[in-house]
């Protein structure tokens, strides 16, 4: 099993540094159309909206390696807000908790834009935070609270920061950020023409990975290398080193491939065509087999933080974790939430969730600490609460004045099946309420405040190691099952297969491993590898042999002939269809085939991997939109939990039933008129 090699390689993590001096520039015998550089980092995706009295938003901004004070370094922000504004309205820009420029706003500022020339103190090395803060007194205001939906500032998605990071220091410690930083450059991923599994495999994890971290995600792509015409924004190469042949070897000849077969090369290089470069990452192996384990050092955060230099050479597999039922906030990705006035809720934080029963429950172990102006009877306004808002289920957390020890408050909030059995994600965020000073005519709230730490805890139902398998609800269970899942791919995979496997790659609910996952041609799968794991067939299901011969178990298939109008969808306008059920080889896992002899659309994908409701069969049909059985679709979680499927036939035979009654009553009108 794939997982018995990460466990004998993660021993321990090594990674082999080669001294090198810094590297010369790759020269490209291909044409470059444009320098790689953030240059312009936008600073949000969507106009972000400020409302209320005071508000506050902070923004980062990465700088790779230390820069100088220019006329084009600078902090543009643009804005638009309500006509009802007058002095003292304002907007105050702070940069890594200075403040730098405020600027009154009324009715003539409605539409603006500031821009702040950047220090060099603010041009260091590292990440630095922009943090934007608005007060908004609306007009007619007399000692209101001045808490109206008529106060309100909005940050345009144009604003920018503009900080040059040319790419000359290059260095795997600012890993991943430069390829992530997508809001101007394009990052491609580039496999061999004819890649091997393992080198698509790693391709394709990466991919994912790099979509996820993606400033936006619409600029990664991953493609061959016959599809490179010309160099345009970042790169990473990954593959076979002797498996490129045409462009990419030419660079990869200019590299030091003094590698092991059971070695990874990373290397950080420039490429030039003496007018202009692109920035690059090579990801290489003698003998792909090595990336098995290996390659997880990219795509583990804590890993990611450890490369360093331009060259490593990989060489192990990080440790794994044993998989536990008690996480921290931390791990969810949330630090400690700070809640006050003009901050009162909290991001949502997101963590897969196991196959869960009626008997299930999730349990969160909350450390907070609370102002002692919260229960000050000399402060006026509401009472405070803390709301633990749970997959969209508000919970309420008592907050106590008495004193303690330490001051730390701690509270359990259980959350039953009913909150979470529909869903395929534990998505948690916390609100505070009554921290602002609501009469009229009172000092400011801001010493009204919240602290609950990361340590905090969330406890999870005990795994039962069983994955969903009868429905596409927690599709994440089949990748955190003992053994992972095998995903079958075409023999032939053309540019169009390749876009439609990295799209299901790029929506999968959970983050796979090298060890939780297994890419396998469809000519090559041995059964033996189903015996113990899931498994996910992309592609036409006519054309995978060892699928072909289970044709009669399909859920989909009637008489051995596909049946779609068994389960209400049309055949003739459908275009794509995807189903699961239990895995014929082994019915404790799952089968999960997403079928097509074309494109495969990303809303089919989106709609299997986060399901809002309970079915088994998606069909995308030739106008774009996703149906879906599941207005016949049961899942009864009791006992067992054990899947039950209604067959839609009695829905559609007493459709048709009324139909047919009502033809025959307008029949019937229809000849008495005439009469």
């Amino acid at each position: 099993m794939k997982t018995n090699l990460c466990l004998a390689l993660g021993a321990s993590v090594l990674l082999t540094a080669i001294p090198v001096q810094a590297s010369e520039p790759l020269t490209s015998t291909l044409p470059i159309e444009g320098k790689s550089s953030t240059g312009d980092q936008g600073l949000t995706l969507n106009d972000d909206v400020l409302p209320g009295e005071s508000s506050t938003r902070t923004y980062t901004y990465t700088i790779l390696s230390d820069e100088t004070t220019g006329s084009d370094k600078l902090l543009s922000l643009d804005w638009a807000h309500s006509n009802l504004l007058i002095p003292p309205s304002a907007l105050t820009v702070e940069i890594d908790g200075e403040p730098v420029q405020s600027v009154a706003l009324s009715k003539d500022t409605a539409d603006g834009n500031l821009n702040i020339p950047l220090r060099a103190d603010q041009l260091t090395k590292g990440t630095h935070e922009v943090t934007v803060r608005f007060t908004g007194i609306v007009r007619g205001r007399m000692c209101d609270t001045g808490n109206t939906s008529g106060s309100w500032l909005t940050i345009r998605s144009s604003s920018f920061v503009s900080v040059g990071n040319e790419s000359a220091n290059l260095s795997l410690s600012d890993y991943p950020s430069p390829f992530t930083q997508t809001f101007n450059d394009r990052l491609t991923i580039v496999l061999p023409d004819q890649p091997d599994t393992d080198s698509l495999e790693a391709g394709l994890l990466l991919y994912r990975q790099m979509k996820g971290d993606a400033a936006d995600s619409d600029n990664v792509s991953i493609q061959y290398e016959r599809q490179l015409k010309s160099l345009d924004g970042r790169y990473i190469f990954v593959g076979q080193a002797d498996g490129f042949t045409d462009s990419v070897s030419e660079l990869i000849a200019q590299l030091d491939l003094a590698i092991e077969d059971d070695e990874v090369l990373l290397e950080r290089a420039t490429i030039t065509d003496d007018e202009t470069s692109v920035d690059a990452l090579f990801v290489l192996a003698q003998d792909t087999t090595a990336f098995e384990g290996t390659l997880d050092h990219l795509l583990i955060e804590r890993q990611r933080l450890q490369l360093d230099g331009e060259r490593l050479v990989l060489s192990s597999a990080p440790n794994e974790r044993p998989q536990t039922d008690v996480i921290s906030l931390q791990t969810l990705g949330a630090s400690d939430l700070f809640l006050r006035g003009t901050q009162t809720v909290s991001s949502n934080y997101f963590y897969p969730l196991p196959v869960l029963d009626d008997t299930s429950s999730v349990e969160l172990d909350l450390q907070f600490k609370v102002s002692d102006s919260v229960f000050s009877s000399d402060k006026a306004g509401t009472a405070a609460e803390l709301i633990a808002w749970v997959n969209g289920v508000p919970h309420t957390v008592p907050l106590n004045a008495e004193d303690s020890e330490d001051d730390w408050q701690r509270h359990v909030v259980t959350v039953d099946a009913s909150t979470l059995k529909r869903t395929t994600f534990l998505d948690v965020s916390f609100e505070a309420n009554g921290l602002r000073t609501e009469a009229p005519c009172t000092d400011s709230d801001l010493d009204r405040w919240l602290y609950i730490s990361d340590d905090s805890q969330v406890r999870l139902p005990a795994s039962n190691s069983q994955a969903s398998n009868e429905a596409f609800l927690n599709l994440a269970s089949l990748f955190s099952a003992d053994g992972g899942v095998v995903v079958v791919v075409p023999d032939e995979i053309d540019s169009m297969m390749l876009t439609n496997i990295s799209n299901v790659m790029g929506e999968l609910p959970a983050t796979p491993l090298t060890g939780q996952i297994q890419f396998v041609q469809a000519g090559k799968l041995d059964e033996s590898l189903l015996d113990d794991r899931s498994v996910l067939f992309v592609g036409d299901p006519e054309e995978m042999p060892i699928l072909r011969d289970r044709k009669a178990d399909w859920l989909v298939t009637a008489d051995e002939r596909v049946d779609l109008a068994q389960y209400g969808f049309v055949p003739e306008t459908s275009d794509e269809f995807a189903w699961i059920q239990p895995s014929p080889w082994n019915d404790e896992r799952a089968m999960v085939v997403i079928a097509t002899t074309e494109r495969i659309d990303p809303a089919l994908i989106q709609t299997l991997a986060l399901p809002s409701e309970t079915f088994n069969v998606a069909v995308k049909n030739q106008n774009g939109a996703v149906f879906t059985n599941s207005d016949t679709t049961q899942v009864e979680t009791a006992g067992a939990n054990t899947n039950t499927v209604t067959s839609s036939r009695p829905v559609w035979y007493f459709v048709g039933f009324f139909a047919l009654i009502a033809g025959i009553a307008g029949l019937l009108f229809v000849l008495r008129r005439k009469r």
